[in-house]
């Protein structure tokens, strides 16, 4: 029997054909027929719109489409029940009880794995996520990226795809100084000297405590002057084992940290010389500022982007777009089949300047087939009614490990950052987040697993065990309302789960979480489950509950959330 993806794009192949059998070379070449869920069930299970699509084409009214479609592909996949047309001219599908209950029990069998398309194919992908320059401890809008990296990472691998997981800092810029200067004043200061921080330095009370731990490390004697690069290098380490530590309390590990120093001169140079070619029109790609002979700019203008930009200061240090463009031609050359780069709003403009730039070098297909951008919106952090300003800067901010000690939990932290999607601005209510009750959307997905552990510990001690192979009887067994309900419910979840993935949009798997839970309490709260009376049909809905315990452990695995037995 198919599995739920392999039946829609049965019935997708279906669709198209009978389309193309009925009315021939008038029908596009890139005519698709896409299924979906059907909105109002009374309908039926799966939908397809391409009626109302082929309306304009064929010049029939959509219903009298749909009734030719429907006629044509009567008895056509065995899995469907009946074929109805309804609306406006919507092609609903019914699906077989014996399907669905197949369908639960290979979820019950084996999981949401096996029945997830094998999208990667062993082939390899790189996500880069987090990257935030080395210059203190991460924050709340870190930590939702940090969680929106790691999940996605997870979303790949369980579609087939072998996945690097990568953090690129800047250790060779701007901010990296100052980070050690802020350090030397600190150290300066406890030596009884006047040092202040710089302008646009580091005000955070960690700077405090570095001075004393780099006091205790080389002693007392240390000069800005003569000792910059100690400083330099020693906040630098200190800030990338805070922020480390800071990711192990989500439980995210990096396969490589990779330094912007790696970069500089050679591949930045070479990066600079690819790109300096000439416009249609003659002019340079990239040239000197008259008012400023040190200072390089690149013409984005001539790529398609508004603004040209610096690229090398004045001072002949490079700005952040140059180790980029590197960078990335560097994850080019690693020969990936996949690139993920995953951003905060406030690098919008950059990573389109970034991809102009390598498309202007490798070929805008071969960039748009690799490299794919996800920019999520900022945090807000909202505590006890009111909104709290973070600043990595003035020391006036809230930390990701002050966070999720606040909250009490990694698990709550991360489901929390993943139920809204990444375009969207978020404001994270700690008041919720420190609820442990079924208003926190963790705790209420995790309550039903806890509660279907409970009835599978019940029914063993009653001696009911759900069925160890498939039969006919099964699906007569489990006929009713609420049965088919969850049955229909439990079928989408790979179909959805890999859409997901597709669309690299993890937080729809909270949104399925979220309908398994209250599928499983509708059906708890109108049937017996264990009923020593009918032991056959308590076996049959045993079935069921395995199947969403799966499921559910199996969607919290991806998100690095725990599935309790017991709460």
């Amino acid at each position: 029997m198919m599995t739920p993806a392999m039946l829609r794009n049965e019935l997708e192949r279906v669709l198209e054909s009978s389309v193309r059998s009925i009315w021939g070379e008038i029908i596009p070449d890139d005519f698709c027929a896409v299924v979906s869920g059907s909105d109002n069930l009374e309908f039926g299970d799966i939908s397809c719109q391409a009626a109302m699509r082929l309306s304009r084409i064929v010049k029939e009214n959509p219903r009298a489409i749909a009734g030719r479609i429907a006629e044509a592909l009567a008895d056509s996949i065995e899995e469907i029940s009946s074929i109805s047309v309804d609306g406006p001219g919507f092609i609903n599908f019914r699906l077989k009880n014996d399907y669905l209950a197949y369908a639960a029990f290979d979820l019950a069998s084996g999981g949401l794995q096996p029945l997830l398309p094998d999208t990667g194919a062993g082939r390899n992908a790189l996500v880069e996520f987090v990257s935030s320059n080395p210059t203190g401890p991460l924050t709340v809008g870190h930590c939702r990226q940090a969680v929106l990296g790691s999940t996605i990472s997870s979303l790949l691998e369980a579609s087939g795809w072998k996945v690097s997981r990568e953090y690129y800092f800047n250790d060779a810029g701007r901010q990296i100084t100052l980070l050690g200067e802020s350090l030397a004043a600190r150290y300066l200061s406890a030596e009884g000297g006047e040092e202040s921080v710089p302008e646009g330095g580091y005000h955070g009370g960690y700077i405090i405590e570095w001075a004393s731990d780099l006091k205790a490390f080389h002693g007392t004697g240390l000069t800005w002057e003569s000792d910059r690069d100690t400083f330099i290098r020693f906040a630098e380490e200190k800030a990338m084992e805070m922020i480390r530590s800071d990711l192990s309390l989500l439980g995210i590990e990096f396969d490589r940290y990779f330094a912007e120093s790696e970069l500089i001169p050679e591949a930045v140079t070479d990066a600079i010389e690819r790109l300096s070619g000439v416009t249609a029109d003659g002019r340079n790609l990239v040239y000197s500022d008259d008012s400023a002979p040190g200072k390089r700019w690149f013409r984005f203008t001539a790529l398609g982007r508004p603004k040209d930009r610096v690229i090398i200061r004045g001072d002949g240090t490079y700005t952040y777009r140059m180790p980029d463009i590197a960078y990335h031609l560097d994850k080019f050359s690693r020969d990936y089949d996949l690139m993920v780069d995953i951003f905060g709003a406030d690098h919008l403009d950059t990573s389109r300047d970034v991809t102009a730039a390598l498309e202007y070098l490798l070929g805008r297909e071969n960039v748009s087939e690799k490299l794919r951008v996800i920019i999520h919106q900022f945090v807000t952090l909202v505590k006890d009614g009111r909104k709290i300003k973070m600043s990595t800067r003035s020391g006036d901010f809230v930390t990701l490990r002050e966070l999720v000690n606040d909250v009490g939990s990694s698990d709550v932290t991360k489901y929390l950052f993943l139920t809204r999607r990444a375009e969207a601005h978020m404001d994270f209510d700690l008041d919720l987040a420190r609820k442990q009750s079924s208003e926190n959307p963790v705790y209420y997905v995790q309550y039903a697993h806890a509660r279907i552990a409970g009835i599978l510990r019940a029914a063993g001690e009653a001696g009911i065990s759900s069925p160890k192979e498939f039969s006919g009887e099964i699906s007569k067994l489990l006929e009713g309302e609420y049965e088919r309900e969850l049955m229909r419910l439990l079928e989408s979840v790979p179909v959805n789960v890999a859409a997901a993935a597709d669309e690299m949009e993890p937080h729809r798997l909270t949104e399925i979480l979220a309908d398994l839970a209250t599928g499983f309490h509708r059906f708890y709260q109108h049937v017996r489950v264990v009923d020593t009376a009918n032991r056959d049909i308590s076996a049959a809905r045993l079935m069921l509950c395995r199947a969403c315990r799966r499921c559910i452990s199996d969607l919290l695995g991806i998100l690095g959330v725990d599935a309790p037995d017991r709460m």
